[in-house]
């Protein structure tokens, strides 16, 4: 690494994708500390390796419960606790809790007869630990430009699966040993990220905002619910497949993904996946199955790389959201992990249906039919998002309305203004509401921040754009239209 001046690359080439081998090389890779706590609970929770018996007693639902609990509890708090990354205690607590789990769970392992009484402590532990670690790494995330958040983000999709892989092999020891190291690890890899590499002024400021995409997040629920439902038949005959943290699919997915912002995507915009989740999950329950293409491993696969493709756009859109509009990803990203619960429900579902439980032999086609309906839905929901589009990010979504407002007109021209003068984020921020014509405490009011600082940011943004006063930034703006 090249320290101090990867910092200053990131703060002024923030937006800007890299291209080349060299730029790689100098990518900060500390962000990909997120792979650590991937490779942990995949091991831990998801696809344990070695005999973890008191995880084993608990089960992973009560940890589901707890890690929605605590991320709910910590996005209600979110005014008051925002930024949680500049929060040293935060790193602390996270990684004695996680390691403290795997001790409790070697200590299960000496002493047997402690197992049930050991089991809802280490569940606690990791539940609350893993809703920290992942909040901290999603506010660090959502501070950066959405080609960086996609190119780490898939690269940490890909490297959790194969340092999973990796551990895999290891003996029971070791592996204990790596599953106590690796939160420790995690967290300081995101505490080095957010104190090195995050600017000052790209670094989230408490909000109050509540500004939440309801529409998304319910598309998110019955993606999850459907998605769960045909896992559970996927799990018994191809668990290689299935799961969002270590199996083939989400190496592909990840590979593809990074691929895909690498090399194309100024040719062909991450939008152009915004809808192939749906089509992969429909392609699996109906159109294979229908056809006879290739048989169920086939099936198993759209449908698994959907789920997989759908979470990583989740995250996306998300950590879009939170910079662009200024509502705290803490927020966001404790109401998408609450989400998982839904996740139990579909798992139900195939139990109550492919069980032949209730329909008999009818079950499997009932719970099919109905999986499809919940698909329509979403489908509609996705294809019909005039709503998102204008409301959340019609660059990101790749679509602008047939007729755009004055106020979307301005903010496309304020993008392109950003993007030639190489802006941050923020400094866009205050370009934008100072073009609506606010005054230096109306821009500190809106983004609640301090006068003084918007006026910084006002000074930076003249600098770069070689101006002097706003009369001036008004005529660049309309020479853009």
């Amino acid at each position: 690494m090249r320290g101090k001046s990867v910092a200053h690359s990131d703060n002024d080439d923030n937006s800007r994708c890299p291209r080349s081998l060299g730029h790689l090389l100098d990518m900060p890779l500390a962000f990909l500390g997120f792979a650590l706590w991937r490779a942990w609970v995949s091991l831990s929770y998801a696809n344990p390796a070695a005999l973890l018996p008191v995880n084993v007693a608990g089960g992973k639902l009560p940890y589901d419960i707890v890690l929605a609990a605590c991320a709910v509890a910590i996005a209600l708090l979110s005014p008051r606790l925002a930024p949680l990354a500049g929060r040293r205690w935060a790193f602390r607590t996270a990684a004695l809790l996680l390691g403290g789990s795997t001790a409790v769970n070697v200590a299960g392992l000496v002493h047997p007869e402690l197992t049930a009484a050991l089991a809802p402590i280490a569940t606690v532990a990791a539940g609350i630990g893993s809703a920290l670690l992942i909040l901290l790494w999603c506010e660090i995330y959502s501070c950066l430009a959405p080609t960086r958040v996609a190119l780490y983000y898939s690269l940490s999709m890909a490297g959790g699966v194969v340092l999973t892989f990796i551990l895999e092999g290891f003996r029971d020891q070791y592996l204990y040993g790596a599953l106590i190291v690796l939160p420790a690890l995690s967290a300081a890899l995101a505490w080095r990220s957010y104190q090195r590499y995050i600017p000052t002024e790209d670094r989230p400021v408490p909000s109050e905002r509540r500004l939440i995409p309801w529409k998304f997040f319910i598309i998110l629920a019955l993606f999850e619910l459907v998605a769960t439902y045909s896992g559970a038949q996927i799990r018994g005959q191809y668990a290689a497949l299935m799961g969002s943290h270590s199996t083939w699919t989400t190496l592909i997915c990840g590979i593809a993904l990074f691929v895909w912002v690498w090399r194309f995507s100024n040719r062909l915009p991450l939008s152009t996946l915004y809808r192939a989740p749906t089509l992969l999950i429909c392609c699996g329950l109906l159109v294979v199955p229908l056809f006879g293409l290739g048989g169920s491993v086939v099936a198993s696969f759209c449908m698994a790389l959907g789920v997989g493709l759908f979470n990583a756009i989740v995250f996306l859109f998300l950590c879009d959201i939170a910079k662009r509009f200024g509502v705290s990803a803490l927020l966001l990203f404790g109401i998408e992990e609450s989400l998982l619960l839904t996740g139990w429900i579909g798992h139900e579902g195939a139990l109550l249906f492919d069980g032949h439980s209730l329909f008999g032999t009818l079950g499997p086609a009932v719970g099919a039919l109905g999986a499809i309906a919940v698909i329509a839905v979403v489908t509609v929901l996705v294809l019909n998002e005039r709503e998102i589009g204008e409301r959340w990010g019609i660059a990101f979504l790749g679509k602008r309305p047939p007729e755009e407002n004055e106020r979307t007109r301005l903010a496309r021209r304020c993008a392109a203004v950003a993007e030639q003068g190489h802006l941050t984020p923020r400094e866009r921020e205050v370009m934008e509401l100072l073009a609506q014509g606010k005054s230096l405490s109306g821009v500190a009011g809106e983004l609640i921040i301090a006068e003084g600082t918007a006026k910084a940011h006002t000074r930076h943004i003249y600098e770069k754009l070689g101006i002097n006063t706003r009369q001036e930034l008004l005529d660049l703006l309309m020479a853009e239209n």
